[in-house]
């Protein structure tokens, strides 16, 4: 019960539900839905009196049974967004004992993996259990997977027997608590649904619910709600008009879906000019009239942050990254910093990385061994820096192994209120004891530094100054150890591996200043260097070799990634799911793909905003 609950507040804290995922505004689109009849006999009862709306679905899901649900709709329906606000609501109203709601993109799973390993896999990576405890939770029925993305799985021509949707719907069929089918909800585009129903093998004990499009007057009635509209009646009066005129027409149909009307509200909020929708002969050339103004709007929605980015980077950069997940395989949608330097394209990262592990590993032994006059010690340590430094070369390889006993080990932003929550946890909680006697080390080096030399210390006032900040870093460290990487999202381990550098290069800085105070040349200096840098990529390969990866791909995107992905997510174009940023749509991503780099400027009604690498 405690590491559900545990794993409750991380999704509530990795999941919030943000007003720029809705759009930005008070107002937001309206999402209804409507029960579909099972194309088979063996669907679950759906509930005599559905509610029909996205503030009822919890409702309506726990009046099934078996507690399965599939949600289909067109694309752009808000499919994702239900997924979302349905984990939230859950999340919420959950008592103990009952599952927690976790929402996963489907776009990684393999045919290989068994759908109760993906699953814990996910709680590992997204939320920062551990191996151990993420299996046992899934065991214990205490988890239920909210899946997104059945749709993203396959490109287009490939045959339905043999595509990985078709897998994963096998995969999940059998997935049950002893002989009851585990609970579970699905998000599918519906074309696609309705096609694998139809090939024979589809998932019993199920139902179904089907987003329905909005409405030309809903559109409307949403549209001149929005604070856009109300400040420039003028400029929207003929789409209004259109709108409600032709109900059928084609900009109807083209903005029918919760996702366009936040693409044509964000679009137009605070400039350009909507009535050239009119102009759009295609549902395709609206989308890419809307897209196309889509970066620029969001970008001027927040010109008011600290970080400030010119429209034409924000766009290449994206481009970048959205050609990227493309290259990876159909389907990609995880956007995980720590995996980026496992992409095909990141050869040369890898071997920056391979590279610098076999200096700073080989170069303290060879330092070690140089001297003729070697004794054990010299042997001994020696042969330390060898297994560390493989310890560092293992990192090439995708594997389960971590030094750290939690994977979740991971920093949130400086000033964030979450850190007083880990240095409570630090103090009082269930591993203050650990801190404690760990603590002992810090105390004693700064004991052997200050104290006089009757009392077994050096009497080293420099030193002693120097070492200062050592327990303050062990001390923010413990308290982060206790806080989880769900507390703090995907960034919070690159913080991590800023501050773990500092950590070693601290000590490393006060050996080097004791040496030159010893009268030691700089071949002592590179050998304490070596030595804490080898140890560094042995305690924080992952981060390493993500920095390797960003030092390669420095030309093409800003150095701090994290921070620009963070950005983007404020700005309403990139969002989060446990340790992933997506992009805010499928849509937009296939955009990106097909126009990476802005094709002209784009004429603008503000003066133009420095760039600056966020």
């Amino acid at each position: 019960m405690a590491a559900a609950r545990q794993l409750s507040q991380a999704v509530a804290l990795a999941e919030p539900l943000s007003r720029r995922v809705l759009g930005g505004d008070r107002v937001v689109a309206d999402i209804t839905y409507r029960f579909r009849p099972y194309a088979h006999a063996r669907g679950a009862a759906p509930p005599l009196a559905p509610a029909g709306r996205l503030d009822g679905l919890v409702a309506d899901y726990q009046a099934l049974r078996p507690r399965r649900l599939v949600v289909t709709g067109q694309p752009g329906a808000g499919k994702s967004v239900l997924a979302r606000s349905f984990v939230a609501e859950l999340n919420k109203t959950r008592a103990d004992g009952d599952p927690v709601p976790v929402l996963i993109a489907l776009g990684d799973w393999e045919r290989e993996e068994s759908f109760r390993d993906w699953v814990v896999r996910h709680l590992v990576r997204d939320y920062g259990r551990s191996w151990k405890r993420a299996g046992q939770l899934v065991d214990a029925g205490l988890v239920l997977p909210v899946i997104d993305g059945l749709d993203e799985m396959d490109r287009a021509e490939v045959p339905l027997a043999e595509s990985r949707a078709q897998g994963a719907l096998d995969a999940l069929a059998d997935y049950q608590e002893g002989l009851e089918p585990a609970p579970l909800v699905l998000t599918c585009r519906t074309d696609l649904y309705d096609a694998l129903e139809a090939s024979g093998r589809p998932m019993l004990d199920t139902a179904r619910v089907e987003i329905d499009p909005v409405s030309a007057e809903a559109a409307a009635g949403f549209l001149s709600r929005r604070a856009g509209a109300a400040y420039r009646q003028a400029a929207w009066a003929p789409i209004l008009d259109e709108l409600r005129a032709r109900p059928q027409g084609l900009l109807a149909s083209s903005l029918s879906t919760p996702w366009r009307l936040v693409l044509v509200a964000t679009a137009y909020e605070q400039a350009n000019d909507p009535s050239e929708l009119l102009t759009c002969t295609t549902r395709e050339e609206v989308g890419d009239v809307l897209h196309g103004h889509f970066i620029q709007s969001s970008v001027r929605a927040v010109a008011g942050t600290r970080s400030r980015c010119a429209p034409e980077d924000v766009h290449a950069w994206l481009g970048t990254l959205a050609c990227g997940l493309q290259a990876r395989g159909s389907g990609r949608t995880d956007l995980v910093l720590s995996e980026l330097v496992h992409s095909p394209g990141a050869v040369w990262a890898r071997r920056l990385y391979a590279v610098l592990v076999g200096v700073f590993a080989l170069v303290p032994v060879a330092l070690l061994l140089s001297d003729g006059d070697t004794d054990a010690v010299t042997w001994g340590l020696s042969a330390v820096l060898v297994v560390v430094g493989g310890i560092g070369f293992r990192y090439l390889r995708s594997s389960k192994m971590s030094l750290w006993g939690r994977a979740d080990f991971a920093l949130p932003p400086w000033g964030s209120p979450l850190w007083r929550v880990g240095m409570r946890l630090a103090r009082s909680g269930s591993g203050r004891w650990a801190v404690r006697v760990t603590a002992i080390w810090p105390v004693l080096a700064m004991w052997r530094a200050a104290a006089p030399q009757r009392f077994g210390g050096m009497e080293n006032w420099p030193m002693t100054v120097a070492m200062l900040f050592t327990p303050a870093l062990f001390f923010i460290m413990f308290s982060a150890y206790f806080l989880g990487s769900a507390a703090v999202g995907p960034s919070g381990w690159p913080r991590t591996g800023a501050f773990f550098a500092l950590i070693v290069l601290w000590p490393a800085a006060v050996l080097v200043f004791l040496s030159r105070s010893a009268g030691l040349g700089p071949t002592a200096d590179l050998l304490i260097f070596a030595i804490f840098g080898s140890f560094y990529f042995a305690l924080s390969g992952p981060t390493a070799m993500y920095a390797c990866w960003l030092l390669v791909n420095c030309r093409r995107l800003p150095f701090r990634l994290s921070r620009f992905l963070e950005w983007s997510r404020t700005a309403g174009l990139i969002r989060v799911t446990g340790a992933a940023y997506q992009f805010r749509h499928r849509e937009f991503q296939e955009w990106l793909t097909r126009h990476p780099v802005p094709a002209l400027p784009t004429p603008t009604a503000h003066p133009p905003m420095r760039t600056t690498t966020p």
